[in-house]
């Protein structure tokens, strides 16, 4: 498995926290689990134990020496198969060039968690999906663009959606009935993520008088560090600071239990729900009605008011008004969080890694 910040890391995104979930599975599936990842990002301890999963740390930065790298270790080891969790803005243009173009001694794979950018990155994105065999994609997002563009490499994809990154705890607890009900957003700190739209909404129900509590819970990114700092002045600034809290990163035990606690989880995306969001699949993990933006595409297993609810047409006020019901109507809050624990039934970790297991025998 390769992922360039696999975790511990200093940084660590949705993918990192999902190759480790994956590597887990597999491993505790009994196969022999092997992961490279750059010695830049990762702390030098191994979170998993070395019992289920080595880990092998090769410097960066990393580029098309590091692929003839790792081509020359997995022949040394033997291994079957190199999977490649794969967005463009983890890898420079020559290590995915390499990694499109080398043939190694074993199989390739790619699991896409992204699949466009800038025009160089759709063309190095195009020498991926010619160049490697199987191909996984990892949510409909990337489903939809490969319908839509590249149907020729259907043929060879296997979908294979994304589960948790945060495992609940073994204890749930209910929401508490002390003090004020607790919203909560769980993800990192970056452009992208709703989160001025949250300030919004946040500013508008404290105007209609609503008691709650906020928390963000995350901290920020390599790629955008000073952001996380900015926002919490913005919070202040909108004089939210009295109900909206911030976590910063935490063990993701205490991220568990936060979710169990809250009354509902928000996440109104800027480009939409999507289905490889891990925070939204950790809020239906921990079986949370989740109030979030319409779906940027076609989710057919996703649907409005089954086990997230969005607005038809996005504001403040029509994120209050949905907010509000979620605050005041108990059994609909129960009925969403039904369906989003039966929903992820189907995307747990154990089946996502017997769907890899099929995904990587195929020749």
């Amino acid at each position: 498995m390769v992922c360039h910040n696999y975790p511990p890391a200093l940084f660590e995104g949705g993918i990192a926290h999902y190759c480790r979930l994956l590597v887990r599975a597999l491993a505790e599936r009994g196969n022999r689990v092997i992961v490279f990842t750059c010695s830049d990002f990762t702390q030098p301890e191994n979170s998993e134990g070395v019992k289920l999963v080595d880990v092998i740390r090769l410097s960066g930065p990393w580029n098309h020496q590091t692929v003839f790298a790792i081509d020359r270790i997995a022949a040394k080891k033997a291994l079957d198969v190199l999977v490649l969790q794969y967005s463009a803005v983890s890898y420079s243009a020559s290590f995915r060039a390499a990694w499109s173009m080398t043939r190694s001694i074993c199989k390739k794979a790619t699991a896409f968690h992204s699949l466009w950018g800038s025009v160089p990155d759709k063309l190095l994105a195009a020498m991926l999906l010619i160049g490697n065999h199987p191909i996984i994609a990892t949510n409909s997002e990337v489903m939809h663009l490969l319908e839509k563009y590249a149907p020729t490499v259907l043929k060879k994809t296997f979908w294979i959606p994304i589960g948790s990154n945060i495992r609940p705890v073994e204890e749930k607890k209910s929401p508490t009935g002390d003090g004020p009900p607790l919203i909560v957003y769980f993800g990192m700190l970056y452009p992208g993520k709703g989160l001025d739209k949250i300030l919004d909404v946040l500013t508008e129900l404290k105007s209609r008088g609503r008691i709650f509590r906020f928390l963000f819970v995350g901290g920020g990114m390599l790629e955008h560090a000073s952001y996380e700092t900015e926002f919490k002045d913005r919070i202040a600034d909108r004089k939210l600071a009295d109900i909206a809290g911030h976590t910063g990163l935490i063990p993701e035990e205490e991220v568990s239990r936060l979710l169990q606690e809250s009354r509902f989880v928000f996440l109104p995306f800027d480009a939409g729900l999507s289905d490889r969001r891990g925070s939204f699949m950790a809020a239906i993990a921990h079986g949370k009605a989740v109030l979030t933006s319409p779906p940027c595409v076609e989710m057919p297993h996703i649907q409005n008011g089954v086990l997230a609810i969005w607005p038809n047409r996005e504001s403040a006020t029509s994120y209050a008004d949905l907010a509000e019901r979620l605050l005041d109507d108990e059994a609909f809050n129960r009925r969403l969080g039904r369906g989003a624990m039966a929903l992820y039934d189907q995307f747990d970790w154990p089946v996502m890694a017997e769907a890899y297991e099929l995904a990587l025998s195929v020749e």
